[in-house]
């Protein structure tokens, strides 16, 4: 009887530690998406459509790809898109963010050197 009763409290055990994962592959990767999405609005909005299109173009093809997915009950494979998707918009993001970055960098020096010219100038014109 002892026995029996180990054997059914692992059982239970195994039971109860595979259920959250069984669980998951059926229920839509509602939060994966909305993260997705959310991330992909953002990147547009920094302009990653300009600096970034190609990584934009994967994330929002894979978002597509994640709700299709949902449609057809594929749950498993709508979260992995959907991640996939979400980092494919950070790095759209992180991308025009440095493009951007770059753009300012060189703007300043070039201002700086303006600057440089134009104090030059007018110390000679002070000789």
């Amino acid at each position: 009887m002892k026995m029996l009763y180990q054997a059914a409290s692992i059982a239970v055990v195994v039971i109860a530690a595979l259920s959250p994962a069984g669980c998951a592959s059926k229920v839509a990767p509602v939060e994966s998406i909305t993260g997705a999405e959310l991330v992909i609005k953002v990147a547009k909005d920094g302009n990653a459509a300009i600096h970034a299109p190609l990584e934009l173009k994967l994330a929002e093809d894979k978002l597509s790809a994640a709700r299709a997915a949902v449609d057809k009950e594929e749950f498993l494979q709508a979260k992995r898109l959907a991640d996939e998707a979400l980092m494919d918009a950070k790095l759209a993001e992180t991308k025009a963010l440095s493009v951007k970055a770059k753009k300012q960098a060189l703007e300043m020096r070039d201002a700086v050197e303006t600057l440089r010219r134009e104090i030059e100038r007018t110390q000679m014109q002070k000789q």
